[in-house]
């Protein structure tokens, strides 16, 4: 058994690495956190310190103990005591600790804080908030699901970040140019050539509920995670999805329809009308750079009304991919149903288009998605016990703006 101040020691340092790590910029951590840091690692230092003396006053014991023949004549110290590390057996692999974490948090769903095993209870990591973390490895499983559910990610450039804002960091080449090379101009791609007014992407909140009934709750935790896992990445991945697809920026994601520096496109003649010349002009609303890789994403509403349309030979436009698991194609492109976007509405009968129903271009160039890669759970218990269930309310840090705009243009119907 692992010594107990030495298991405690180890709780202390990883509740400081967790505090330490939610803040990227350490110049801003609030003067609470930093306080707290330093309580934990002065803790887990006094317990390491009693753990040696603790060891050092053994091993005397010992030596004197024993017989004089036992004893190192040599005059030299005696050498071959164990290290603190070796006696506790608790810093060895990074796969115990994630061990303990997992077994603390399924308990802490199963019983809350109040009804946790004592051996658990300081293996529960926290964040500055007070929150509970969920392990990383589990974490990474919802994450690995997200794509399987989601439309939009996929596609899209994915980038982790450890803070509430994330820097762009796209590299551009400005402009090229035989001879003299002239400076200043706005970038072909859409940027300008100092991006000082879209250099970061601000991380949201994505709250997700998952009640759970009572006996699930006795599950082992195996099937406990399933459970929580294909509940959860369903969820997070609807709201992603709307978010990426319309989001307006302020409290969520902003979204590749409802950005304003996406200004080209095709407004139908007719509102609520679709034809195949006004599809074909949208695709080369967009750079040719941006068309080779370009991809349709279109409200059911409007997908709806383009599986109607038929070339001068009968054939349906967009066409079925006989490969397993492909989306269909429109004028060889993919197509992609995504409800996030606007519907098409009934306010322009006979007028022009008004709704961005159908977005195209090339969404891995264009938007990019800002994952904090971490998650935190509120257990809720009174709230669902009419259902015989409890909830468990995850916090997931998201971010996503178009940083790209040339790369899209839309079909307004």
């Amino acid at each position: 058994m692992p010594h107990p101040l030495l298991v405690r020691a180890a709780q202390c340092i990883e509740q400081a690495r967790a505090l330490n790590d939610e803040f990227d910029d350490k110049t801003r951590m609030p003067a609470e956190v930093t306080k707290k840091i330093d309580l934990l690692l002065g803790e887990a230092s006094k317990c390491k310190k009693q753990v040696e003396r603790e060891t050092r006053i053994t091993e005397m014991d010992n030596f004197l103990s024993a017989p004089d023949f036992k004893h190192d004549m040599s005059g030299t110290e005696e050498s071959g005591g164990m290290s603190v590390a070796e006696i506790g057996g608790v810093w060895t692999t990074d796969k115990q600790r994630k061990d303990a974490q997992q077994k603390a948090f399924f308990d802490f769903v199963r019983k809350g804080h109040a009804g946790m095993k004592h051996e658990y209870k300081a293996d529960l990591v926290e964040d500055a908030e007070g929150q509970v973390l969920v392990p990383a490895d589990f974490v990474g499983t919802i994450l690995r699901e997200l794509p399987r559910e989601a439309t939009i990610r996929p596609l899209a450039t994915v980038r982790p970040t450890s803070s509430n804002k994330m820097e762009i960091g796209v590299v551009n080449v400005a402009a090229a140019g035989w001879g003299k090379l002239e400076t200043g101009a706005a970038l072909a791609d859409g940027l300008p050539a100092d991006p000082a007014d879209k250099d970061t992407i601000e991380v949201h909140d994505l709250n997700a509920l998952v009640k759970i009934g009572v006996d699930e709750l006795d599950d082992a935790n195996d099937d406990l995670a399933a459970i929580i896992s294909q509940a959860l990445s369903l969820k997070i991945a609807e709201q992603e999805d709307d978010a990426f697809a319309n989001g307006s920026g302020a409290g969520r994601p902003e979204g590749m329809a409802a950005a304003a520096t996406v200004t080209q496109g095709v407004a139908a003649a007719a509102g609520q009308t679709v034809t195949g010349d006004e599809l074909k002009r949208v695709t080369f609303a967009v750079p040719s750079q941006f068309r080779r890789n370009g991809v349709w994403l279109g409200h059911t509403s409007a997908e709806e009304k383009i599986a109607l349309l038929k070339d001068g030979d009968g054939r349906y436009l967009l066409q079925p991919n006989l490969a397993a698991g492909e989306p269909p194609t429109l004028m060889g492109y993919r197509w992609y149903t995504v409800d996030g976007l606007p519907a098409i509405t009934t306010t322009a009968d006979a007028g022009a288009g008004t709704d961005k129903s159908v977005i195209f271009g090339d969404v891995r160039q264009g938007y990019m998605i800002a994952d904090r890669r971490r998650l935190t759970v509120t257990r809720l218990v009174e709230r669902y016990a009419d259902e015989g269930k409890i909830g468990l309310l995850f916090r997931h840090r998201v971010g996503g703006a178009v940083i790209r705009p040339k790369a899209f243009a839309w079909y307004r119907l």
